[in-house]
């Protein structure tokens, strides 16, 4: 187990073979940190590359190397270097992270949230009531909402909802696939980040969020059927 390794790096006080573990075992974690920080650069959350993704993932292994017992198995270990990152990008945009039964209470908000938000325009065809007004913002040339993601994040959206990627060559579109991005709310977003980028399946987002897989599962149905506006 990767755990015995790790244990064996500990009582030697040899954080560099710990590092190196951890790398190994967990390559997702720093796609998940480079999504992650480049969509909260991009939302202007963040100071573009003030942090990177390789510096906080010095910070999660160092703090998973301090805190480092005997009782940790490899789920454990998973789930918490995904939590300690999550924390970590928090907490360089001074966002408050509630506790474990918050964040199941949030999450069923916004999933109601997600539920209700949808209208019909003139054509029959499905959107979304808040962006109508939006949509015409970004039509008007306001810079306010405009969030334009980058080709790489848009390329890891296209293929883990199975997006149609002709529909976003446009610049307009890929405009508005920002704002379909930008607003989703911040909860129901980690789950899309630990999806789409940090390629967690429905079980490990569960885990990793402690919330059931249901709640999990309906988020990214919802999500899907917001991108797919385009």
């Amino acid at each position: 187990m990767v755990t015995r390794a790790l244990k064996q790096h500990k009582e030697e006080n040899n954080f560099a073979e710990f590092y190196k573990k951890l790398e190994v075992f967990v390559p997702e974690l720093k796609n998940f940190l480079t999504g992650s920080l480049r969509n909260a650069e991009d939302q202007g959350l963040l100071d573009r590359r003030y942090f990177s993704p390789d510096g906080i993932l010095d910070e999660v292994f160092l703090d998973a190397f301090e805190g480092f017992s005997d009782e940790m198995d490899n789920n454990k270990l998973r789930r918490s270097l995904f939590k300690m990152a999550i924390q970590k990008i928090a907490a360089k945009g001074a966002e408050d992270i509630p506790d474990e039964v918050n964040t199941h209470a949030l999450l069923k908000q916004e999933l109601k949230t997600l539920s209700e938000d949808f209208t019909t325009d003139g054509a029959g065809d499905r959107i979304l009531m808040e962006e109508l007004d939006d949509i015409s913002y970004l039509q008007k040339g306001s810079r306010e909402l405009e969030v334009q993601l980058n080709d790489a994040l848009v390329k890891q959206l296209i293929q883990k909802f199975e997006l149609n990627e002709a529909s976003l060559l446009s610049e307009e579109k890929r405009k508005l696939l920002g704002l379909l991005y930008n607003t989703i709310p911040d909860r129901s977003k980690q789950i899309v980040e630990l999806f789409a980028f940090g390629d967690q399946d429905i079980h490990e987002i569960s885990e990793i969020l402690e919330v059931p897989e249901e709640v999990v599962e309906r988020i990214l149905f919802k999500v899907k059927e917001r991108f797919r506006l385009l």
